[in-house]
């Protein structure tokens, strides 16, 4: 990756396979398509410039929001150690939405045979949450069978 091209931005750890988003992300097509201002920051997988600041209910003022007007996906990885799915299905239980369809397993066939790849449970107002089995955060990454498995039948309301 040039770096010259982009400024400052950090290296590319060598185990994310991140150059092909920096390159996309700071496309001046992309941004300006994206309506991203051109004094913003280039967008880089680790930056100093975003302060992170924890938050308890993060993002979960919108869901009430978005509830009923669009279908909403929550995916998480069970093997997140910094977003569990526990914290993740807390926030959801406090939403107090109506259980549609209960936490059941959700399977994938791979030369292993039937596997689990994960959980989901729907809830009224059009939302579904999915957890993907073995990964973190970074889940098409590090499962993308079945993480497209999950988000391919959600896109098109088909069982997942």
């Amino acid at each position: 990756m040039n770096k010259d091209k982009f400024g400052p931005l950090k290296e590319v750890p060598p185990c994310v396979y991140g150059a092909a988003l920096l390159d996309y992300f700071n496309n001046p097509l992309v941004r300006t398509q994206l309506n991203i201002k051109n004094a913003s920051a280039k967008w880089d997988l680790c930056s100093d410039t975003l302060v992170y600041q924890p938050d308890q209910n993060a993002t979960q003022w919108i869901y009430p929001i978005l509830k009923g007007r669009y279908k909403i996906l929550k995916y998480s990885g069970d093997a997140d150690g910094a977003v569990p799915t526990l914290g993740t299905q807390n926030w959801i239980a406090d939403l107090n939405w109506n259980i549609i369809e209960k936490w059941r397993p959700y399977y994938i066939t791979n030369m292993y045979g039937q596997q689990v790849a994960g959980y989901v449970e729907k809830r009224d107002g059009g939302f579904t949450f999915v957890t993907i089995h073995g990964a973190g955060h970074m889940c098409p990454q590090f499962r993308p069978q079945e993480t497209y498995h999950a988000i391919f039948n959600w896109v098109f309301d088909k069982p997942i």
